[in-house]
């Protein structure tokens, strides 16, 4: 495949993740730092449309799959999200000072729905345009590579927001953010519509004869494909462990290793931030080279050995006597993770496959979007525990940098132990998936052979 659609692929997953991470990173200094919104309702806005958005994208996913325009399937989605969103995204922070709480709430909350749901738009189809760009089974982890390499790239920018909404030619966050936001959403825009412009849809004319799919006999049938399971299995458990304790980590950096000095603690989780995407991004060159050699089954496995080194190794590394030791275990966090989404992307590549050998379809999208509401499942899981966690610990806030030890070592065991487990789960179940190089270029095979006698 050539280098140049796998760039234009890696400029959507840069707009993909931007429009997936710039409001949560943005949402609490500008809303509730700035503008005195209450933390609850800042994240109930947060919350609602992510819940939403959970529940639009198999509806647009099937959308998708079922489109039969002169375009194809997945590039008018694509066009049409990207532009809304950039717009949207501008329009988030268009607010004045002055404004009551439930009118920043309101006008956040309507924002966010209307983004999240473009989003949809977006994400659905550019998930399944990445799927159908390669029959190969090695080259679809490499168009999964770039993907995450360009994501971890928009990671790295996104944490500059709030750095770049304090300069001196602004009079506040809210006036730095507003100029910002809109030079993001433009970004977003521009970078959004490539995959449209500069790939072309490689099964489009093979679905021109396939029959329009029911949403609910799609959705059983791709949820009933065994493999496609694990994997569903494996997002959601990896979004409950790992997100249900990350905000944890505030705590212990900020309580526990630098005694209450929010100051010191923001610049060690600055550069932690930084060094999580940095060693994704220098993981990925031999994440493709050992899923080739390997399979993309026994290198997955192996990788998520070292984030659960990592965070075993939290208990150790979180440590006042040497703050910056920290970032030994998000080193391995962020090389471990950046296997897991590389290589379940392109797993899932395979998967549709199965489905077509199975059902006789293409519904890239649809799978997509199941896998999609796994993950979103388990993240909303997650965010609801989260904050009972902090509670079980026995945090009081008003107590400062002067914490219970007992509630600090709670959190320390909770932040440790909780990912532990399910990335323990998640190598079990990752072992048993079935499909390897062997499987998935027989299925190839009888996947030609049935097209060329239909034909």
């Amino acid at each position: 495949m050539p280098v140049a659609q796998k760039l234009a692929y890696g400029g959507g997953a840069f707009a993909d993740n931007t429009m997936q991470n710039g409001i949560n990173t943005m949402a609490n200094p500008v809303f509730n730092m700035t503008l005195a919104v209450d933390p609850g309702m800042v994240s109930t806005a947060l919350a609602l449309p992510r819940l939403w958005d959970a529940v639009v994208d198999p509806f647009v996913g099937s959308a998708s799959d079922n489109a039969r325009t002169r375009w194809g399937r997945r590039k008018p989605f694509i066009v049409t999200g990207s532009i809304l969103c950039g717009l949207l995204f501008a329009l988030v922070w268009m607010v004045p000072h002055g404004w009551s709480q439930w009118g920043y709430f309101s006008h956040f909350l309507a924002m966010s729905l209307l983004f999240y749901t473009a989003y949809a738009v977006f994400a659905m189809a550019f998930g399944a345009l990445g799927m159908e760009m390669s029959p190969d089974y090695h080259e679809r982890t490499r168009v999964m590579a770039y993907k995450t390499f360009f994501g971890s790239v928009s990671g790295i920018s996104t944490a500059w927001m709030l750095w770049l909404s304090q300069r001196p030619c602004f009079s506040d966050t809210l006036d730095g953010m507003r100029w910002v936001g809109a030079g993001i959403g433009l970004t977003i825009a521009l970078l959004g519509i490539l995959p449209a412009l500069f790939i072309k849809e490689r099964t489009q004319a093979a679905v021109t004869r396939q029959k329009k799919l029911p949403l609910i006999k799609s959705l059983k049938e791709a949820v009933g494909v065994k493999p496609f399971r694990l994997l569903l299995y494996s997002v959601a458990l990896m979004a409950v462990g790992i997100f249900m304790v990350n905000s944890l980590g505030y705590y212990i950096n900020i309580y526990y290793v630098h005694g209450g000095d929010m100051r010191a603690a923001s610049a060690v989780q600055g550069w932690s931030g930084s060094t999580y995407c940095l060693s994704s991004m220098a993981a990925l060159p031999l994440i493709t080279w050992a899923s080739t050699r390997f399979g993309k089954r026994r290198t997955l496995a192996a990788a998520l050995c070292f984030p659960l080194a990592g965070t075993l190794l939290k208990w150790v590394c979180y440590n006042p006597a040497y703050p910056y030791l920290q970032l030994v275990p998000v080193l391995l966090m962020g090389s471990g993770m950046a296997a897991l989404w590389t290589l379940l992307g392109s797993m899932v590549a395979d998967v549709c496959d199965v489905d077509e050998f199975e059902h006789g379809v293409r519904r890239e999208a649809t799978l997509n979007a199941v896998f999609a509401w796994a993950f979103k499942f388990g993240l909303t899981l997650a965010l609801l525990l989260s904050g009972f966690v902090v509670a079980f610990s026995g945090f009081k806030a008003e107590l400062g940098g002067g914490q219970a030890a007992e509630a600090l070592v709670i959190m320390r065991l909770l932040y440790m132990l909780v990912p532990a487990t399910a990335l323990a789960l998640t190598i079990f179940i990752v072992l048993r998936f079935p499909i390897d190089e062997k499987d998935a270029y027989a299925i190839r095979a009888k996947l030609e052979a049935r097209r060329a006698g239909a034909a």
